[in-house]
């Protein structure tokens, strides 16, 4: 059974071979302009989700778009990236990056981030017990490199081109600071011998 371990020894940020114009993503998601949602309101301001798959296939951003953990605290329920397995219409624009883990595909959004707009250093934890059930794949739209914003992982700036998928590890600590209005995809993809090969078979040659 393929780990996050399998994963991890082609590095922590990694380029793949999936990429569609940043600027097309872009204009087709002005569809759903009237549907963008405060991400983790709970929190500080100047981030804005838009739901790509959601609990219930819907765009109300609850509570995919909040505090996962701090809602299931409330609410006495049990969810995980994976329970959130129904994509939006909005979802179809995306699926240059989904089809090739379509079936594995979690808890997934674009988010946009306005001037000062920021993720405090953070890791992101697996699940119980310290087991990692998804990676996470990050595909830059707008406004992604330095001196625009700031993708740290550890002590270290990233670089992108815009429009690709990337994997990078996210158990790290990783901090994001917007100077610029900037846009992103954020997918989680479970773990599994077949999303693992499929990643690796899409790792770009260069």
């Amino acid at each position: 059974m393929s780990t996050y371990k399998d994963i991890l020894q082609y590095g922590s940020k990694f380029s793949l071979n999936l990429y569609q114009s940043p600027n097309e993503t872009l204009s087709d998601l002005k569809h759903f302009s009237h549907l963008w949602k405060p991400y983790n309101p709970r929190k500080k301001p100047g981030r804005e989700g838009l739901s790509l798959y959601s609990l219930d296939g819907g765009f109300t951003g609850v509570p995919d778009l909040d505090s996962v953990k701090e809602y299931c605290i409330e609410n006495k329920v049990r969810l995980n990236e994976m329970s959130f397995n129904q994509p939006t219409e909005a979802a179809d624009y995306v699926r240059t990056y989904t089809d090739p883990f379509d079936g594995h595909v979690g808890r997934s959004h674009v988010i946009r981030m306005q001037p000062g707009g920021m993720f405090p250093p953070h890791r992101d934890h697996g699940g119980p017990r310290g087991s990692v059930d998804v990676f996470r794949l990050f595909v830059p739209l707008k406004n992604c490199n330095p001196p625009s914003m700031w993708f740290c992982l550890e002590d270290k700036p990233l670089f992108f081109e815009h429009g690709r998928a990337y994997f990078i590890n996210t158990l790290q600590e990783h901090t994001v600071f917007a100077v610029y209005d900037c846009s992103f995809l954020v997918f989680n993809i479970e773990i599994n011998d077949k999303t693992v090969m499929k990643l690796i078979n899409h790792m770009s040659s260069t």
